[in-house]
């Protein structure tokens, strides 16, 4: 089966950021997990930008929250970032946005 996803991250003045594209589901939410997990060793903030994500599923909204709840218990900061269409739609109707969004993207 094709990978329908990929990443990114590079790091910069403390602050990983994990650049994802494409389209993320179950197939993804393992591999994302371990994206997540390098990126969160690596520095103490991290943003997760969705602006080039065309979809996600349950599986990742819970590879997301997994993440954060590592990223808190290892005091690193972890932000999804710039979602739009059905990701933000997404993000929002399950409480996830509000929760891991940045609290100044709306600005």
């Amino acid at each position: 089966m094709e990978q329908t996803w990929q990443s990114e991250t590079t790091v910069s003045d403390g602050t990983a950021v994990v650049t994802l594209f494409g389209e993320l589901d179950i197939a993804a939410a393992s591999p994302l997990g371990d994206v997540l997990q390098a990126a969160i060793a690596r520095a103490p903030r991290v943003q997760v930008d969705l602006a080039r994500v065309s979809f996600i599923d349950s599986t990742v909204l819970s590879a997301f929250v997994n993440a954060h709840g590592r990223a808190t218990d290892s005091g690193v900061s972890l932000a999804l970032v710039n979602p739009t269409g059905h990701v933000r739609r997404v993000l929002s109707m399950t409480g996830i946005l509000p929760t891991l969004g940045t609290p100044d993207s709306g600005d």
